[in-house]
């Protein structure tokens, strides 16, 4: 498990003064994905804009599966639960992300009212993928790309020409009908899973450390365990005690890394009353002992 991208993303992008970010993934020798591209499971209240440059990915969109390639666009709104998956190590792309609150206007004028604030309550959404074929990709995809350009070269007064751009790009895709109405996108019972999984993942990552039950997981999102155990193993291939257990393994190895605490101790931190349990379950994850981990990751 990806940690870091496990549940609501609270990584912050660009600066308070300049909240826009760029930024180029590839795969390979000197990059932080040296056999694939992978993301986990996560979700982030910023908009997040990808232009595929190079080979094929495998997106997951509130449960919704698309597959992208060369030259295809991908816009995932605030709040989106999403997974991105590249096949193979020779994929590239970039990404421009933004909090849409820079879009706001103080003085409630028509552009205001019908287009940034519907946008930012999540009212309207961008559409989820744009490709060659479409009506408007080109224009779409030209402003996109110089977007990316100034905001990974930075280079004087990229911030304002950006929030500029990123205006001129909502208004364009407002004024052609492609800003849609976001209780169009999903069905009641798919937003419902996809609450109760953002809220049931939540609680487990703010109580891993403590004793957690099947029975306190279903309390938690409001369900009986037996519904629990389906619909979160149809989301994830997994049941919520492992996810669960994951977790906290994945925290182990967080204090594998960056603290001297004894294994005993991390164990117990981690919400593993039985270090030989602990140490049976970071093998099965992990190929290795967690004495092992922290001599490789150290080394």
């Amino acid at each position: 498990m990806n940690l870091d991208a496990s549940l609501k993303e609270n990584v912050k992008h660009g600066t308070n003064e300049n909240p826009i970010s760029g930024i180029h993934f590839f795969v390979g020798e000197g990059s932080s994905f040296p056999d694939h591209f992978f993301v986990e499971r996560h979700w982030h209240h910023t908009i997040e804009i990808i232009y595929i440059v190079r080979g094929t990915y495998l997106f997951e969109i509130n449960l919704e599966e698309y597959v992208l390639k060369e030259g295809d666009l991908c816009f995932l709104n605030g709040e989106e639960l999403h997974q991105i998956t590249g096949e193979g190590r020779g994929t590239i792309h970039d990404v421009l992300l933004f909090d849409p609150k820079i879009l706001e206007f103080t003085y409630p004028d028509e552009m205001e009212e019908q287009v940034i604030a519907p946008l930012i309550r999540h009212e309207k959404i961008l559409p989820s993928v744009m490709r060659s074929h479409e009506p408007y990709y080109e224009e779409v995809l030209s402003i996109i790309k110089r977007l990316i350009d100034k905001s990974l070269k930075k280079q004087a007064g990229w911030y304002f020409s950006c929030k500029l751009g990123l205006l001129e790009l909502v208004t364009f895709l407002s004024d052609r009908g492609l800003l849609l109405p976001a209780a169009s996108s999903l069905s009641e019972s798919d937003r419902q899973k996809i609450d109760r999984y953002k809220k049931l993942v939540s609680y487990m990552e703010k109580h891993y450390a403590e004793p957690v039950s099947l029975k306190e997981l279903s309390e938690a999102v409001s369900c009986n365990p037996q519904y629990l155990c389906r619909f979160f193993k149809e989301i994830t291939g997994t049941t919520p005690i492992q996810y669960l257990i994951s977790i906290r393994l994945s925290h182990a190895c967080t204090l594998l890394r960056e603290s001297t605490k004894s294994i005993l101790e991390i164990s117990l931190d981690c919400g593993f009353e039985n270090t030989s349990y602990f140490i049976r379950k970071f093998r099965q994850q992990n190929g290795c002992t967690p004495r092992e981990y922290r001599v490789t990751v150290r080394s």
